[in-house]
């Protein structure tokens, strides 16, 4: 027999709730080796661009670069890692979801947008990131 699925859909979750904190977050100015080998440290793929601001010491996104954009846009054009920076590789202006948004609506903009990851901000803090693959797992 079947179990009834309940009235609420798991993707009415909010983005807060599924959002995951692997992701690396570095300044404008970083060379992309630098950050490739911050990628490799932190075993995740992406890293969201956000300028340092040491006195506020918040992280507002400016952009996104996931280790495909190195791939294609440094390693498979024989641009150097050790000149080029995230600012010149990066993918702006930035797509973003407040945090209190739900998953369903995450998923929409995803879709929308053909991006598979998705800056979470906080009054325009980053705090975390989504994806496809987040929503459909807490889905099931």
């Amino acid at each position: 027999m079947f179990a009834k699925r309940s009235s609420s859909s798991q993707t009415d979750n909010k983005v807060r709730d599924i959002a995951s904190r692997a992701f690396v977050s570095l300044d404008e100015d970083t060379l992309v080796a630098e950050a490739a080998k911050a990628l490799y440290e932190q075993e995740t793929c992406t890293i969201i661009v956000t300028p340092h601001d040491s006195i506020s010491e918040q992280r507002i996104p400016i952009g996104i670069v996931t280790e495909r954009d190195i791939i294609f846009r440094v390693v498979a054009q024989n641009k150097g890692p050790f000149k080029i920076t995230l600012k010149d590789i990066m993918s702006s202006p930035i797509i973003t979801i407040d945090s209190d948004k739900s998953a369903k609506e995450a998923l929409v903009i995803l879709k929308q947008n053909g991006i598979n990851h998705l800056p979470i901000v906080n009054k325009g803090n980053l705090i975390g990131l989504v994806t496809i693959e987040m929503i459909a797992r807490k889905s099931v």
